[in-house]
């Protein structure tokens, strides 16, 4: 069980587009509807238009510009994003019958290592990214013996892995540096 992220950003891209451009026809037929001169005439834009040729330079530019924009929007949406959920190791009923997949979301397994990371003696402060393959905490250190703190976190780090099990383990790796407000 692996989720990714939807992708919103070329989706809101494209919605914003065309509400813009809904918004900009409805004013110009309001505008019309009232007598008033609109902020987008059909006389404006077939003058526009009606200038230029399909084999102009300008045309051409455009289409190429919104042909290269549509091939990015569709390469961003169909590209997958980074995992949202880490798969858990299988389960096994005692039966040896296969249990449910499960998975936990990176950020909620972060928070929980940042937690325990900072449950260590002399750690002022942690802060843990979870990647599928690699966990990096960074914890701030203010103890007598701070050259110690960092395998302390890492055993207490790996231990918690352990508990939570996540396919594939992921190596555990501590940076230390000095609290200066210690």
């Amino acid at each position: 069980m692996i989720r990714r992220p939807r992708r919103s950003t070329p989706a809101t891209l494209v919605a914003t587009v065309l509400l813009a451009l809904c918004v900009l026809t409805a004013v110009a037929v309001v505008q019309s509807l009232l007598g008033q001169t609109p902020i987008l005439g059909l006389d404006q834009l077939l003058a526009v238009t009606s200038a230029q040729r399909w084999n102009s330079a300008a045309t051409v530019a455009v289409a190429i510009l919104l042909a290269v924009l549509g091939v990015v929007l569709l390469i961003a949406a169909l590209r997958p994003g980074k995992p949202t959920v880490v798969p858990l190791a299988p389960m096994e009923y005692p039966d040896g019958r296969p249990g449910a997949d499960a998975g936990v979301r990176r950020a909620t397994l972060a928070k929980d290592l940042a937690t325990t990371a900072g449950a260590v003696a002399g750690v002022t402060a942690a802060d843990v990214s979870a990647r599928r393959s690699r966990i990096t905490a960074t914890v701030r250190v203010a103890a007598a013996d701070p050259a110690a703190v960092p395998g302390q976190v890492r055993d207490r780090l790996e231990a918690r892995v352990a508990a939570i099990g996540p396919s594939p383990r992921p190596t555990v790796r501590v940076r230390a540096r000095a609290d200066a407000n210690a």
